[in-house]
């Protein structure tokens, strides 16, 4: 009976002992209410504690997290600054040869960037890349539309064209051709359009063409693109009145366009204008001091006749003969134009030469206003082309011997 007692005692002792391991420290042998309270308010305290410092480390932690995310991305940026290409573009934009353009009087500085790596690199909070789709079927319409865009330049409203003669309306006003995929002529007309159309299609689809044979000329006095001694395209004064540019330097950057478009190599704008004009150069030399006169001249009647326009490649000199050519050149910066002399002037010392603005231009010497030269009386070595041939008679003779009859391509 005893050694049962004793059994059981022992047996709820043991019990009581592995309940009150399990509770928490305040509660255990704590019998007084109020006691209890102060001790369940006290874990409470303890417990919020530790919730807040888990917190804080998990904000730590994610603000590590972050700042590593951003210090590899500005590492990417960084190392790749150089090596990074902008994605291909879409845009037709005209890469024509132009000669003389007018160059702004003051061009503002541009910060010179040697290293990007010097500028505060950029912060990124949130990382996010669009889901691409690359199954195989849009990869392929992909790409056929992108090098559909590249290979046939078309209009904004998206037709394609796979001619070699191309015509891209860019509005109302401005009509540009394009050959092989290269920019040819502006024009301000789908009439103009039209017809260069037509007449370069002939000229690519021709198997005899050779492209090292195009060069400007004068067909009748009129600015033309020549193949050979045949007529591709004149330049009437209505057509570069339009376009306000010289219809001559015209002739000439549609010429290097187009050879440019038929794999040929472009002429030099001296090398053009000797085509042109059929020049040689002689061994008379001038020198001195050009000024240049434009626009309150503009429009008004020169010492031979004309009127005096300053996109036109002339010149006044005090005594030369009228329409003597001159190959001038700015010993400054040695550039070189040919003029051709339809005025007289200029009447103050020690000025020899009075350029035209657009000649003043092609010098560098817009901005200047007087500039050193060196001028090369030039002469004429080739018959005056012509698509309508005179029928002389006998005391005319010399003079038709002084014509070259040209056709139309």
């Amino acid at each position: 009976m005893i050694s049962t007692v004793m059994l059981w005692v022992t047996s709820f002792t043991g019990g009581t002992l592995v309940l009150t391991a399990n509770l928490p420290m305040g509660v255990i042998a704590n019998g007084s209410p109020t006691e209890f309270t102060a001790s369940l308010a006290k874990s409470q305290n303890l417990f919020l504690s530790i919730a807040k410092q888990y917190k804080s480390d998990w904000q730590k932690t994610l603000l590590s997290i972050n700042s590593f995310k951003s210090e590899v991305i500005n590492r990417g940026l960084a190392s790749n600054q150089n090596t990074s290409t902008p994605p291909p573009s879409t845009t037709l934009e005209a890469k024509e040869t132009q000669f003389c353009a007018s160059v702004p009087e003051n061009i503002p500085a541009q910060p010179h960037l040697q290293n990007v790596t010097n500028f505060r690199q950029m912060t990124f909070t949130q990382v996010s890349v669009p889901k691409l789709d690359l199954s195989p079927p849009t990869v392929v319409r992909s790409l056929q539309g992108f090098f559909n865009v590249i290979n046939n330049p078309v209009e904004p409203n998206g037709s394609y064209d796979y001619s070699p003669v191309l015509i891209v309306k860019r509005n109302s006003y401005n009509y540009e051709v394009w050959v092989n995929n290269s920019f040819f002529a502006r024009v301000p007309d789908q009439i103009t359009a039209n017809a260069l159309q037509k007449r370069l299609q002939q000229l690519v689809k021709s198997q005899a063409v050779q492209p090292t044979e195009l060069k400007p000329g004068l067909v009748d006095g009129i600015p033309s693109l020549m193949i050979g001694n045949q007529l591709i395209f004149a330049i009437d004064k209505k057509l570069s009145n339009e376009l306000s540019r010289s219809g001559d330097i015209l002739a000439m950057e549609w010429t290097n366009n187009l050879r440019i478009a038929l794999h040929a190599k472009p002429l030099t704008l001296v090398q053009g204008q000797m085509e042109m004009y059929g020049l040689q150069s002689s061994k008379r030399k001038l020198t001195g001091i050009a000024s240049w006169y434009g626009g309150y001249f503009h429009g008004r009647l020169t010492a031979n006749g004309e009127r005096y326009d300053q996109d036109d490649l002339t010149v006044a000199h005090r005594s030369l003969p009228f329409n003597t050519f001159l190959k001038v050149t700015n010993l400054e910066n040695k550039k070189s134009v040919i003029v051709r002399v339809n005025d007289r002037g200029p009447y103050i010392s020690p000025r020899s030469l009075d350029l035209s603005r657009t000649a003043a231009r092609c010098l560098g010497s817009e901005h200047t206003g007087l500039v050193t030269y060196q001028a090369v009386i030039l002469q004429q070595n080739a018959p005056q082309m012509t698509l309508k041939p005179s029928q002389p008679k006998t005391e005319d003779m010399a003079h038709s011997k002084g014509e070259l009859l040209v056709s139309n391509f």
